[in-house]
């Protein structure tokens, strides 16, 4: 479980998503994040606050970089 808190219009939100959940954005120079109930959310990296998950969860390959 990944925690991610980010700036939005309204101020600051905070998700708890499953870390694999967490992606590089395509639409944004930042992150995808996809939740269970919403769709996606695209958060550009100066929005974003921080994610906090585990070691083992933050392990990220780049070989396809």
């Amino acid at each position: 479980m990944a925690t991610i808190a980010y700036e939005t219009p309204d101020g600051t939100a905070e998700e708890g998503v499953d870390a694999e959940h967490i992606t590089d954005s395509g639409k944004v120079q930042g992150v995808r994040i996809r939740l269970e109930n919403a769709g996606f959310v695209h958060v550009p990296y100066t929005r974003l606050y921080w994610i906090r998950m585990s070691e083992d969860e933050g392990s990220v390959d780049y070989s396809s970089a």
